[in-house]
């Protein structure tokens, strides 16, 4: 697997680089996000924990694919930036698991009423 940058641009306010790399994965897979955090680190020479990839977009009917992922100069400011989207996905987890607690209650009340009717 081969990569190269294709740009880099730096975030002073949000304390990040947004890098994009292209990536020959000749007759394999769509690279995973785990590799694509061990490419990025190896090719920055940055430690994983201040990486994030945001996208692994491959082109059809070639082996390429395009990586953006977001360097941070720190394990807080990455903490900080990403806890954004954490509270939005948890809270659509949160909204589903409502929903499905509310669909046992309802089936839970179906059979007790269907049982008082036959008495």
């Amino acid at each position: 697997m081969t990569s190269k940058i294709k740009s880099e641009q730096m975030h002073p306010l949000l304390k990040r680089k947004e890098i994009k790399l292209e990536i020959d994965h000749s007759k394999k897979p769509t690279p995973s996000t785990q590799e694509m955090l061990k490419e990025v680190s190896e090719k920055t020479k940055v430690d994983v924990k201040l990486i994030s990839v945001k996208k692994i977009k491959n082109n059809f009917g070639n082996f390429t694919a395009e990586i953006t992922a977001h360097i941070y100069e720190d394990e807080k400011s990455k903490d900080e930036i990403e806890k954004i989207n954490k509270k939005k996905a948890r809270l659509e987890d949160l909204k589903k698991q409502h929903a499905e607690k509310k669909a046992e209650k309802v089936k839970e009340e179906k059979p007790q009423e269907a049982g008082k009717s036959e008495e």
